[in-house]
């Protein structure tokens, strides 16, 4: 049957589209300023025209009179008797003067000659002729008799292709969202759609790491949103990758905020001086049902192991390396959440080991030349690791514009990459992370900043 929308024009301006048959709330139309109402709805059906590719039928109502007409995917309009009955116009009491016309049983027919392309656009969906193709004797295939030997030959030709599943799912935010929503349709977003470039993002974040993978994040300030931004991101991998595949380790100094910034907080006994203590002499014996019980679970699926709270003494290089020994063998990545000194042990090991350095800056000044110095003093631990440095610009109060500019530069001479977080009221408030509760183009910007350290990590040698 050819879809019908039906359109009532609600004032000179404005209209109001209902998919005539679909239990989905109506959509409003309106002109802009360089549209007038009769573009916007002929554009806004044949949208729908074309992702049928089928004529649509329209019955367009306004104050003075009810007219039919048929849009095409090719965007040709023409005026016309309905090929379905329409129930308002039964109740019109005036079938019998349209009777002596002649033409009047032309209309449908010519519009039922048109449903049958509308019924042909079941036919791309040939998901039954690649089995087909795919059952299709070969001389490897044929010879064998079992299946768990024959077949295996001809896997690899037809599993190779990659394919990401999120690409081929309809739109649901955007215009194209919208009219999914409302009238039951099943656009793709565009290729170029701030929708594709996230799917894209979580299909990285989901693919595969070197072994014993680490992202750190640095920088000799405090203040600047090193702690939030590792849990955060911790959070975001673990949301795309699943639970249990990132672990987030507490580096910092001791009284560090840590603890008080995680959304589910550690309890007593509960941090790494903990687990140094009683498992640091075996690393590689740690069972994971023991390891739980020094790590916290956060809400998205993350772990999160407290740095030295109550410790006489910050973790050690040595101390750092057991850790990360002992956490490598369970998880797939671990984020390293650093303090404000270059001459710790920790800190260096955090750069020795990572795969991808994070280097949060807030447009300030201070904040930028202490950026250029954390630069330099990993330079001087592991020079290599700078051209797999992110330093991730965050908006917030009291940025200053004017610094942007000269960081940006003294930033990419350095060969590093630099990337913007849009400002979010929980990192700054201090408040714990909790994923959900942030904003959404704070989620948006995770899941790229994530895709992008995943990318660039997946590239090191180790």
């Amino acid at each position: 049957m050819t879809p019908t929308v039906e359109i009532e024009a609600t004032s000179a301006t404005t209209a109001r589209a209902q998919l005539a048959g679909a239990a989905v709330p109506p959509m409003e139309l309106a002109a802009t300023d360089d549209k007038n109402l009769a573009v916007v709805v002929h554009e806004f059906v044949r949208t729908i025209a074309v992702e049928q590719q089928a004529a649509v039928e329209v019955v367009y109502r306004t104050g003075k009179d009810t007219r039919f007409l048929t849009v095409g995917p090719d965007g040709k309009l023409t005026e016309n008797a309905p090929s379905v009955p329409i129930p308002v116009a039964v109740a019109d009491p005036e079938p019998a003067p349209a009777e002596p016309g002649s033409p009047a049983p032309a209309g449908p027919v010519t519009v039922a000659a048109e449903s049958i392309p509308y019924e042909a656009p079941a036919q791309p969906v040939q998901a039954t002729a690649r089995p087909a193709r795919a059952a299709t004797p070969t001389a490897r295939s044929v010879r064998p008799t079992d299946a768990a030997t024959g077949p295996i030959g001809a896997l690899p030709a037809l599993s190779a292709p990659g394919v990401n599943p999120a690409a081929n799912l309809p739109a649901r935010i955007g215009m194209r969202g919208r009219l999914n929503a409302m009238l039951g349709l099943a656009l793709a977003p565009k290729a170029d759609s701030l929708e594709m470039r996230l799917r894209d993002a979580q299909a990285t974040i989901a693919g595969p790491l070197p072994e014993s993978a680490v992202i750190t994040f640095v920088n000799l300030k405090g203040g600047v949103g090193k702690t939030p931004m590792s849990i955060a991101l911790a959070e975001t991998i673990a949301e795309y990758r699943g639970p249990a595949t990132a672990a987030c380790l507490d580096l910092g100094e001791i009284g560090g905020s840590f603890s008080d910034r995680v959304a589910v907080p550690p309890a007593a006994g509960h941090d790494a001086v903990s687990l140094l203590a009683d498992l640091g002499q075996a690393p590689h014996q740690v069972r994971p049902s023991t390891l739980a019980r020094y790590l916290t679970r956060q809400p998205n699926g993350s772990y999160a192991l407290a740095g030295p709270a109550g410790a006489e003494a910050p973790l050690s290089f040595d101390d750092a390396a057991t850790l990360g020994a002992i956490l490598e063998r369970h998880y797939d990545l671990m984020l390293a959440d650093t303090g404000n000194s270059s001459h710790s042990g920790s800190w260096r090991w955090a750069i020795t080991a990572a795969h991808t350095v994070v280097v949060p800056v807030p447009l300030r000044r201070d904040a930028a030349v202490a950026a250029q110095r954390t630069l330099t003093a990993i330079s001087a631990v592991r020079p290599d690791v700078l051209a797999r440095t992110v330093v991730v610009i965050t908006d917030g109060p009291g940025d200053a514009p004017m610094v942007e500019t000269e960081a940006v530069e003294a930033f990419t001479a350095l060969g590093v990459s630099v990337c913007r977080m849009p400002f979010e009221p929980v990192f700054a408030s201090g408040e714990r992370i909790v994923l959900s509760q942030l904003r959404r183009e704070t989620c948006d910007a995770l899941t790229v900043l994530a895709a992008t350290v995943t990318r660039i990590g997946s590239g090191a040698a180790g």
